[in-house]
């Protein structure tokens, strides 16, 4: 059976978490069937985040024993297509074969989770500034975000250093179908996962909160704190800020990218 590598690039916010942890709660079973998904080095699920550095000593020892297929995935691959470079020229060498994957929402879902990714990764130092998002609300932070992603120049990257096979590009409601048609559907795959782990997405109201909050100098940093606590435990609560505006907003920021991916990929990513 000829060698070949899955991988996974992102899009972040688009189930890369979850597909992670599918693949680390499977891996002994896969192993067993030849398809190795690599541990991660550190607390990261994903396994991919130094391929820029992967030598022919490595490659050598991820298809070790009787494995056929490895699955590699990292989302903050997407952006970064140079970094794949290395792998390019090794598997071209090695006669493996290298399929690409990635998943995308429609720009407004992303922007809900990307809203709240921000919040999470930025809040000591927000809160420290008493500045969340730079001074932004949320139209302005959506429209600077739709100015800096260009997912269809990120995959045309990643289709030119690859040129074998196209890239796939799916839902991220479709990581399961997917990869079972890349892996086979007899794998048997236990594709349940604790949401907890998964990384999920805070409600656009509790951001809102937190956000509000932060710029009020009346209110004290130890309460805000709490509300993020809080937050934590509301991620499946309805979400008063997912509003019908803010869906057409962030639709409307992102129509040259969702025409871009369907005039080069013919990938329809509109909210349906």
């Amino acid at each position: 059976m000829k060698r070949q590598i899955l991988l996974h690039v992102g899009s972040p916010k688009c189930g890369s978490t979850y597909l992670q942890q599918v693949m680390l709660k499977n891996r002994a079973a896969l192993l067993d069937r030849g398809i190795h998904y690599p541990k991660p080095p550190g607390n990261h699920p994903g396994n991919a985040a130094d391929l820029q550095d992967i030598d022919a000593a490595r490659l050598t020892t991820l298809f070790e024993g009787q494995t056929h297929t490895v699955v590699l995935s990292h989302e903050d691959l997407y952006a970064l297509p140079q970094h794949g470079k290395a792998l390019a020229d090794l598997a071209q060498r090695e006669g493996i074969s290298v399929q690409v994957i990635a998943f995308l929402r429609p720009f407004s879902e992303f922007m809900f989770g990307d809203y709240s990714q921000f919040m999470k990764q930025h809040f000591e130092p927000w809160l420290s500034a008493r500045n969340p998002y730079d001074g932004l609300d949320f139209d302005a932070f959506t429209r600077r975000r739709a100015a800096m992603i260009k997912p269809a120049t990120y995959l045309r990257g990643w289709a030119r250093l690859f040129p074998e096979a196209p890239p796939v590009i799916a839902s991220h409601r479709a990581i399961r179908a997917t990869f079972e048609g890349l892996l086979g559907a007899d794998t048997g795959i236990d594709w349940e996962v604790n949401r907890n782990l998964t990384n999920p997405s805070l409600r656009m109201e509790d951001c809102d909160a937190i956000a509000e909050a932060m710029r009020d100098p009346q209110v004290n940093p130890s309460e805000i704190r709490a509300l993020l606590r809080a937050a934590f435990h509301r991620v499946t609560d309805s979400d008063a800020g997912k509003t019908q505006a803010r869906i057409e907003m962030a639709e409307q920021a992102f129509a040259p990218q969702n025409a871009a991916l369907l005039r080069g990929f013919g990938y329809d990513n509109r909210r349906a």
